[in-house]
This record gives structure tokens, C-alpha cells and sequence, in this order.
């Protein structure tokens, strides 16, 4: 519980979608979830109450918080406006494909010597549409760029009507620790380095200070 004595609702999504093509086969990302996961542990430790919406991953949720499994983006979608109604901050920290097969195969594709082409249609936005429909709920959205990382993300800050933004590069992927810039849209930049326990910490910090405000 913060020093207020507020006790907060976080809905925190976590780990990388999985689109099928066919029984076996699926599109995803390098995601672990363990960002999203830190975050959880972090709010929970806090005294906050928590949904983790997360994807497949091996990371065993923090006690206490209340897990919504989901496979694809469509899934998480689905979770997500479940849920957001009730929640004081969503933070979608999933690594959620852009992209979905149009048609995905009832049996396993067998493999042939032609050539495999793949038709991929774009999934929902669920910060974009969490930034449309919010009512006082505090959305944090992350932006994994490769190249000119405060610009792009400040971009999605702005188009997606976030209320703040976690960037971070693909180095971040996987690692015990990283480096992860925050910002709101009248804020400056704040750069938050160390493992992710820490950095979910400090990210939950600054989020709570903002819905207090």
C-alpha cells in the first residue's frame, strides 16, 4: 500500500503472443515476460492488487495476484477489455504481435518443395484502444525500438493517448537487467538502469506517484 494508504488496481499484461498457423506452428517473439512479471511481484509487493494478463511463458506469477492466461493477441485483447473497467492502471508490457495469419490450417501443414506464402492480417491495438475507451485509468504502454528510441516512442506515447511510455531496446530482450527511459506527454525523459526487479520497482513507483497526483 502506498504512503498514502491507497490501495490500487494494476491489470498488467506480460510475455509474447502466439499466433497459430496451423496446430503446432506459430508466429511469436523473443519475449520471457519477465519484465511484465516484475512489475506484477513489484505491485503486489507495494500492496496493490493485480491481474496479470499473460501470455505462454515458464515464470511462475507472483503469490497473490489473480492470472488471466491467454495464447494469441486476440486473446489478450479479449482479457483486456474484461478487465480495464475495474482497473485503476493498465501497463501493457507484452510483447503482442502486430501481425495474425488470415487463415490458420485445422491439420498440421505438411512441408513441400514449393514455396509457402503467408497471408498476415493486423491485429487489434490494445493500447490504442485502452488510450480510446480510458475514464480516469492510468495507461502505460512500452515501446521496444532499434533505432531512434526516444523519437519513436514518443511518437507512440502521443498517437496511442497513452499517459506514459516505457522505452527500451532490444537488448532488453531476455536480459536479467536493462536500461528503460520513461516519459509522459509534458514530461521530460527519465532513464531508470538495474536488474528488472529493480526497474519494475521504480516503474510502479512513478506510476502510483502520477495516479495520486
Amino acid at each position: 500500500m502506498n504512503k498514502n494508504g491507497k490501495k490500487m488496481r494494476f491489470l498488467i499484461t506480460a510475455g509474447g503472443t502466439r499466433e497459430y498457423l496451423d496446430p503446432v506452428r506459430y508466429i511469436t517473439n523473443a519475449s520471457s515476460g519477465r519484465m511484465g512479471y516484475a512489475l506484477a511481484a513489484a505491485a503486489m509487493k507495494a500492496g496493490h492488487s493485480v491481474t496479470l494478463i499473460s501470455a505462454p511463458t515458464s515464470l511462475v506469477p507472483p503469490t497473490g495476484a489473480e492470472v488471466v492466461s491467454v495464447v494469441s493477441a486476440g486473446d489478450m485483447f479479449k482479457a483486456v477489455k474484461k478487465h480495464f473497467k475495474t482497473c485503476d492502471g493498465l501497463i501493457m508490457a507484452a510483447a503482442v504481435s502486430d501481425y495474425t495469419p488470415v487463415h490458420t490450417a485445422k491439420v498440421k501443414r505438411k512441408k513441400e518443395k514449393k514455396v509457402l506464402t503467408l497471408k498476415l492480417k493486423p491485429t487489434e491495438d490494445i493500447l490504442a484502444w485502452a488510450g480510446r475507451h480510458k475514464k480516469g485509468q492510468f495507461v502505460v504502454g512500452f515501446a521496444l525500438e532499434d533505432r531512434n528510441l526516444k523519437r519513436n516512442a514518443e511518437n507512440k506515447l502521443i498517437s496511442k493517448n497513452a499517459d506514459m511510455i516505457v522505452a527500451n531496446s532490444p537488448a532488453a530482450i531476455g536480459a536479467d537487467s536493462s536500461r528503460v527511459l520513461l516519459k509522459t506527454p509534458q514530461g521530460s525523459w527519465i532513464e531508470i538502469a538495474g536488474d528488472k526487479a529493480k526497474t519494475a520497482r521504480a516503474i510502479i513507483r512513478h506510476v502510483t506517484s502520477l495516479i495520486l497526483r
